[in-house]
This record gives C-alpha cells, sequence and structure tokens, in this order.
C-alpha cells in the first residue's frame, strides 16, 4: 500500500463550519475507526484557525483515496492536495539504491 499525505483546506468558512459538525458527529460515531478495503486512516490533523488541515494514510491507489474524499469535496467545496509519500525505510532504501543514475 501507497502511503499518502493529504493536505485540505476550505474555500470559506461556512462549508468549514458545516464540514466541522459532520465530521465532529462521524467521529463521535466512530466511522473514521470503520475498516475499508484499501485504505488505512494513520493520522489527522487540524487548523481550523485557517480553515486547513493534513491526513496521513495508506491506501492501495489513488483511485482509492478520490473516492473517499469525493463526498466532502463535492458537499463542501474542499481543495485537496493528494501527495504520494515515502516513509522512513523507503526513503533510507531509495537514497541506498544504486539502480538509477548511478555513476558505477
Amino acid at each position: 500500500m501507497q502511503l499518502y499525505v493529504i493536505d485540505w483546506s476550505f474555500q470559506n468558512s461556512e462549508d468549514q463550519f458545516y464540514a466541522t459538525n459532520e465530521f465532529c458527529e462521524n467521529f463521535k460515531k466512530g466511522k473514521f475507526n470503520e475498516f475499508i478495503e484499501g485504505f488505512e486512516l494513520k493520522f489527522i490533523a487540524h487548523t481550523p484557525q485557517n480553515g486547513s488541515g493534513i491526513i496521513i494514510c495508506k491506501a492501495k491507489d489513488t483511485i482509492s483515496v478520490l473516492n473517499l474524499l469525493k463526498m466532502w469535496r463535492n458537499n463542501y467545496s474542499i481543495l485537496f492536495n493528494i501527495k504520494p509519500a515515502l516513509s522512513n525505510e523507503e526513503l533510507i532504501e531509495l537514497h541506498s539504491s544504486k539502480e538509477y543514475w548511478s555513476k558505477d
């Protein structure tokens, strides 16, 4: 599974208000702890003072991520910046690799 770092930002404070209410209700009901095939939520950080935040997750592919974010994007005008990322171990493996651009 691929690690993803997703930045989000609201386009207006009204959407932020309504989305925050829905998020809190879903969180209280444990919906973010439910098993979703091909997706694993690692962490969510909120910065409500500027209407943004970060999601860290693992997913089998970008389509899985886009499908999960679709409802939030469609209902609340949230912009998502989805970036594949590397774990510490993957970064070390890449840095130690001599497969590409090697002078040897």
